[in-house]
């Protein structure tokens, strides 16, 4: 096997590991929701199929998108909303892999008009703020819907549907998960806060230091390798390849 051929065969694992362990975190809605990562070639993703939940995806049910020759949404079993991958990929070379779903408490922030508020660890992860689409609250359907959003994401990180639900996209699954998990629990843990008394925020001028402890390049990997653990001793992996 070339090293390119098995270096996309892991990233299609890693696709339907990325997918369950976002089913643990609030991302599971019915069969709804998707993972994406872009393969060695730039040109190829690989992308979640609709018809399966976000906690039973296995390799085999990873789709490959050609984004040089992609035509149709819908087609060979691809969900209707692939058009936020392939769009934000085309216009970002750096982003690796892209993660849309409708958790809970981060789809209710998105439905309102409140602040986000750095007031944990877990907030400060989104020192570049969380940007917002203000766009009609529907499917996402075709080139130029995905156009808009990708425009309102920009170079952000996390892009808030408006009434609908999150995209995020990332420098690899890995971060992917990460930035996706600490979402939902960053406006889970502000609404809880919100309910208790007056918010208190992290002040502006610590934000980059603290950041620059709690984020560190490598952590993202090992936060990964523990989830992957607990998915097995959860007997959560079924499907899944062996560990090696």
């Amino acid at each position: 096997m070339s090293v390119s051929v098995d270096q996309d065969r892991r990233l299609i694992e890693e696709v339907a590991w990325a997918c369950r362990i976002l089913a643990t975190f609030g991302y599971e809605d019915l069969t709804l929701g998707h993972v994406s990562a872009r393969a060695s070639d730039d040109s190829t993703i690989y992308i979640k199929r609709k018809g399966v939940a976000l906690g039973e995806v296995a390799p085999e049910d990873i789709l490959t998108v050609d984004l040089r020759n992609y035509e149709s949404n819908g087609a060979k079993g691809m969900h209707l909303e692939t058009v936020l991958h392939t769009e934000v990929y085309k216009r970002r070379p750096d982003v690796r892999a892209v993660v849309h779903g409708h958790p809970t408490y981060a789809t209710a922030f998105g439905a309102t008009d409140a602040e986000f508020a750095y007031l944990t660890h877990d907030s400060v992860f989104f020192i570049d703020r969380i940007a917002t689409y203000d766009g009609v609250p529907d499917l996402i359907i075709d080139e130029q819907q995905g156009a808009a959003v990708a425009e309102a994401l920009g170079l952000g990180t996390v892009l808030l549907l408006r009434n609908h639900g999150v995209l995020v996209a990332e420098r690899d699954l890995r971060w992917a998960v990460l930035a996706s998990a600490l979402l939902e629990r960053t406006l889970q843990l502000q609404a809880i806060a919100s309910s208790i008394g007056q918010l208190h925020p992290i002040p502006d001028r610590l934000l980059h230091g603290i950041h620059a402890v709690k984020y560190q390049s490598d952590f993202a990997a090992e936060y990964w390798d523990a989830w992957v653990r607990a998915l097995r001793r959860g007997g959560l992996a079924f499907g899944m390849p062996e560990e090696s």
